[in-house]
């Protein structure tokens, strides 16, 4: 019995669905959105896509021995340079995502 909890646990972390997923991910690589600062390369940000207004965010990565952890789960992708839409300051390379007027709340801005 011991033997097949041992190996249950080392094929567990070996598989990678033992932890969570690791910080500086490669553009198009699935990341962290609980640490978004360093979560993507420094020229990307993680991109969880739009909240599900019932359900939050829908795709989340369960991790730990008995899957009791979670995280969202988001995509890194490229920083967007002047006039791209952005949602927050981490999507633009200039780090300053500009909402003209007053943007519904969730609307997507500029970057400048």
């Amino acid at each position: 019995m011991k033997y097949s909890v041992t190996m249950l646990s080392a094929l567990a972390l070996l598989t990678g669905c033992g932890s969570a997923i690791a910080p500086d991910q490669a553009d198009g690589k699935d990341c962290n959105y609980a640490i978004a600062s360093a979560a993507c390369s420094p020229a990307s940000y993680c991109d969880p896509g739009d909240p599900s207004p019932t359900n939050g965010y829908l795709r989340n990565h369960s991790y730990g021995l008995t899957g009791d952890k979670t995280h969202v789960v988001g995509l890194c992708r490229r920083k967007g340079a002047t006039g791209a839409a952005c949602l927050g300051q981490d999507q633009c390379t200039s780090g300053q995502c500009v909402h003209p007027g007053a943007s519904p709340l969730g609307s997507k801005g500029t970057c400048q």
